[in-house]
Formats: structure tokens, C-alpha cells, sequence
């Protein structure tokens, strides 16, 4: 069994089997987290998989920290999933935009056609997110509902749980994929933090 983690935005969430977690947070996720977490922990689980951004720095570090302890704990891999793959897991359509709101007018995304990624994840504003459809298309994630006129005038449809977690899916994308060691593990933010270290003068 797979244990599948996310907590890329402010609905954060946990799957495995036929078991799921998900609550919407302002803030403590880590204390929401491990509560949900009690009923869904196996004793036969084979790896964990943790979505590793990109999506709010702090909620990120959250879900990858507990995601790589109970790995550690367990002796089990890790399997990274990028939190706008997560997302567009969850719909089947031929075009597919998985959007977070990246904050500050921004949005992380990423477009999938026939479940494949097109171009590079980016960090821009969300009218060129948008830009990146062309013709018909699905919007999933956060920043769907955020940005939900935008999508519809461009001719995009926002699916009514667009930002449900994510994690079912994910166990489906990691069923197929290999567990790394957890040392591996490796946060995807693509925006550089705001916090700079001071200058040595």
C-alpha cells in the first residue's frame, strides 16, 4: 500500500487505500495533519509518496518532513510527486491546466495533454498561465477557483472540486513509479524564498 501526502495549498490531505484525509487550513498544518494521518496509517506500507512543490514554502516543508520521518521510521522509499502533476491527475480530459496561487498575482502551473506535461512548470501571472491552454480546457488546483472568470473567458471550464486533495491520485501515479531514499527527496519550489541571508559585510 502507498501512503500519499500533499499539502501544496491550503487544502491538505492524506490518502492511502481506500482511506482519505483533507481539511482546509489557515494555518497549522502540521498539527492538523498528524491527527488525520491516525486513521490512515498500514502497517504493510511499501513506500510513502509526498508532493514536493511547487506550492506554499511552508506547507511544503510540513508534508515533506512528516512524509520522509514515518519513511525513515518505516524503513520504506519515498516517491516524489510534483504537486501540479498531482492535480491534474484527478480529471480525465484531453487538456488539462493545473493552477496554485503562487501569491502576489502569481500562479504555479502547468499543462497536461492526454496526462502529459507540456512545457515547463512556471511561476507567472495568472493571464499567462491561462495562455498556456489552447482551445478547450480543464483548470484544476487552488488557483482554478481563484481565477475562475479568467479561465471561462478564455474558454476553460473549472471543475466543481477543483481543489479537492489530491493524494488518491497520487497513489495512482506513484503505483507505477520507483521509491527513492528518503536523503534524496528534494523540494521543488521553482520561486526562490523571499527571506535572503544578511550580507557578511
Amino acid at each position: 500500500m502507498i501512503l500519499a501526502i500533499d499539502t501544496a495549498a491550503p487544502v491538505i490531505g492524506a490518502a492511502c487505500g481506500d482511506k482519505v484525509f483533507s481539511q482546509r487550513i489557515i494555518r497549522g498544518a502540521d498539527a492538523v495533519l498528524s491527527v488525520g494521518l491516525q486513521d490512515l496509517l498500514s502497517p504493510n506500507l511499501a513506500a510513502i509518496a509526498v508532493s514536493v512543490g511547487p506550492g506554499a514554502f511552508t506547507g511544503l516543508r510540513v508534508g515533506v518532513a512528516t512524509g520522509l520521518g514515518l519513511a525513515v521510521a518505516r524503513g520504506i522509499g519515498v516517491i516524489p510527486v510534483s504537486s501540479l502533476e498531482a492535480r491534474a491527475a484527478m480529471v480525465d480530459a484531453p487538456q488539462v491546466l493545473a493552477l496554485l496561487d503562487g501569491r502576489k498575482g502569481r500562479a504555479y502551473a502547468a499543462l497536461y495533454r492526454h496526462g502529459q506535461r507540456v512545457g515547463d512548470e512556471v511561476d507567472v501571472p495568472p493571464e499567462q498561465a491561462i495562455a498556456l491552454a489552447e482551445g478547450p480546457f480543464v483548470a484544476v488546483g487552488e488557483g482554478a477557483l481563484v481565477w475562475r472568470e479568467l479561465i471561462e473567458a478564455a474558454g476553460g471550464r473549472v471543475i466543481a472540486d477543483a481543489d479537492a486533495t489530491p493524494t488518491p491520485a497520487m497513489c495512482r501515479l506513484a503505483a507505477v513509479r520507483e521509491a527513492i531514499a528518503p536523503a534524496e527527496v528534494r523540494l521543488h519550489y521553482i520561486r526562490p524564498p523571499d527571506a535572503k541571508k544578511p550580507r557578511v559585510s
